[in-house]
């Protein structure tokens, strides 16, 4: 959860350390929330100038959207944002096409993130009750989306029962759940507090304060009889019977330290089996599998290897080495080879393996803020994301433009969601003062989605693409015949296509900040969506010229 990749960091920070909270470069995105009707008409249209088939409201494409509670959405005043707050904005979800909310940490903790966990069977009072949390998944599966948990099995809280029992005694049933030892080996062991306070505890999370106490699974090999297992996956099944359709695990390279995906691997095969096996036929969506996802930051040759513990991890690379590079650098004809050489490196390790696509999330800078600041990088971001491979997640906020640096502190990539004009605003949350996200630079939904050049359109108008068409959503991706590797020419457009049955679709991105043109050497039926007018113009027989703008992208049935 607080992994730092301090190389990748050190790498970003000149383009970081230029966007300013007062950033001009976002003048489309000024922004009373639409109603869902509002939202299907013909401004939301005029993003593109062709003519696709409409959403009929089939998620297709499993897009998942990561929601932290407390910045979302409030609905009583408090400044804090709830669980009837996210519960109130399920339709702005719907509409976009959101099949699944990803919640971060929603238990009772003793910090504002969430993630030192004092019980994981009870409610964050800040977010609600766990009436509220019924009413949330259940409002949330009559509109088809999944709802996955923030779950915790490196540590807990030092304010955990389970850990205050354990020092109390040598002896007693909850001792093995932490590590312990008499000698302090480095400074991520703390002394016990109270009890035996002859031992140290190891907090590899928080070494300075020591409020979160890793946990001990024991062997690997033997985790599953292990005390700490049987609880974690106790506390995971009340919220499998309270409906939840899955689990986010976090920080899933760090749950023995020596980062081995062997042994993380085991232990989460465990973990994923027994719950499983327990999920099985209580989905109310119809769902034979439980979803877990794991975040596992490291390099995907690295990350790979996890597979064998989890059927779905999130792709860092993706955006991180590959993207975010790309689009800054106007360096993108390689990016669609790059993600299916990933493909292929995951599929050495499970044949079903889910590829969880992302720009940021709320462990790292915003995607607008790493892009420079420039709002035309950013869609330029969010429409590659939602054509290219892999299950996408869109970070809240995102989607309309959110600036965000986290040198300084998490926080600053975790301000509250903007949903309409501040006077005028009753949900948008007041905890933290924003001290990167206005309405100069920023915005608002409300005013967003009746611009049809605003992120947000971009964003609603490639999410409802991908649920339309199969080929996007779960599609192969193929590169063009003439793909020359070594061939810099036109490297700042990126070629590829996706298939799925007798659908098969073209996909065209100019990253730049210069109009390009791209040749297609084969029959075409129609161009069906584009951003920023790119012109379709027949030069020859089975031969075709798109100009492209800026920033631009097409897609054409072929």
């Amino acid at each position: 959860m607080k992994f730092k990749n301090l190389l990748l960091y050190l790498a970003l920070m000149a383009s970081l350390l230029m966007v300013a909270c007062d950033d001009k470069t976002g003048g489309d995105n000024t922004g009373t929330e639409p109603t869902p009707d509002e939202q299907v008409g013909d401004v939301v249209d005029q993003v593109s100038q062709y003519t696709a088939r409409k959403f009929d409201g089939q998620k297709r494409a499993d897009l998942f959207y990561e929601i932290f509670v407390r910045s979302f959405a409030d609905s009583d005043g408090d400044g804090k944002g709830d669980l009837n707050g996210v519960t109130a904005k399920l339709d702005y979800l719907d509409d976009m096409g959101i099949a699944g909310i990803w919640l971060l940490p929603v238990f009772e903790c003793n910090s504002y993130h969430g993630y030192d966990v004092i019980d994981y069977e009870v409610i964050n009072p800040d977010y609600g009750t766990m009436a509220d949390m019924e009413k949330l998944i259940a409002e949330a599966h009559k509109r088809k989306i999944r709802v996955i948990l923030d779950f915790v099995p490196n540590h807990t809280s030092n304010l955990n029962p389970w850990f205050t029992t354990a020092c109390s005694s040598e002896d007693n049933d909850y001792r093995s759940f932490y590590h312990f030892s008499t000698t302090a080996d480095n400074g991520c062991w703390k002394p016990v507090p109270t009890g035996t306070t002859n031992y140290y505890y190891l907090s590899n999370f928080d070494p300075y304060n020591g409020s979160m106490p890793d946990l001990n699974y024991g062997p690997s090999s033997s985790c599953a009889s292990s005390g700490a297992f049987k609880a974690m996956t106790d506390a995971a099944k009340f919220w499998v019977d309270k409906g939840v359709d899955g689990f986010r695990l976090d920080a899933v390279k760090h749950i023995y330290d020596n980062e081995s995906a062997t042994e993380n691997s085991a232990f989460l095969s465990a973990f994923y089996n027994e719950l499983n096996d327990y999920f099985r036929g209580k989905s109310k969506l119809g769902f034979n599998d439980i979803y877990m996802v794991g975040e596992c930051w490291l390099y995907y040759t690295e990350m790979a290897k996890f597979y064998k513990g989890l059927p779905a991890l999130f792709d860092f690379t993706g955006w991180e080495a590959r993207m975010s590079y790309a689009i800054q650098n106007s360096h993108a004809k390689w990016f669609p080879k790059d993600m299916i050489e990933q493909e292929k490196e995951y599929a050495k390790y499970r044949s079903d393996f889910i590829h969880a696509t992302k720009l940021s999330n709320h462990d790292e800078n915003r995607a607008r803020t790493t892009l420079g600041g420039s709002i035309e990088r950013a869609k330029m971001a969010a429409a590659i994301l939602l054509t290219s491979v892999g299950s996408p997640y869109i970070y809240y906020g995102e989607e309309i433009g959110m600036l965000g640096d986290k040198s300084k502190d998490d926080i600053y990539v975790r301000e509250p969601m903007m949903w309409a004009p501040k006077e005028s605003d009753k949900m948008r949350p007041t905890w933290h003062k924003s001290q990167y996200n206005f309405e100069l630079n920023v915005g608002n939904v409300e005013t967003q989605a009746k611009d049809p050049k605003s992120i947000y359109n971009v964003y609603r108008k490639f999410a409802r693409l991908r649920n339309t068409y199969p080929a996007l959503a779960y599609g192969t991706m193929e590169l063009p015949s003439d793909f020359n590797d070594s061939d810099n020419t036109n490297k700042q457009v990126m070629v590829f296509y996706r298939e799925a049955g007798s659908e098969r679709l073209l996909v065209v991105h100019n990253v730049s900040d210069k109009t390009s043109t791209h040749v297609v050497k084969h029959t075409i039926k129609a161009p069906i969506a584009d951003m920023n007018g790119v012109t379709v113009k027949t030069i020859g027989t089975n031969e075709h010229q798109l100009t492209m703008p800026p920033y631009s992208s097409i897609i054409i049935e072929i």
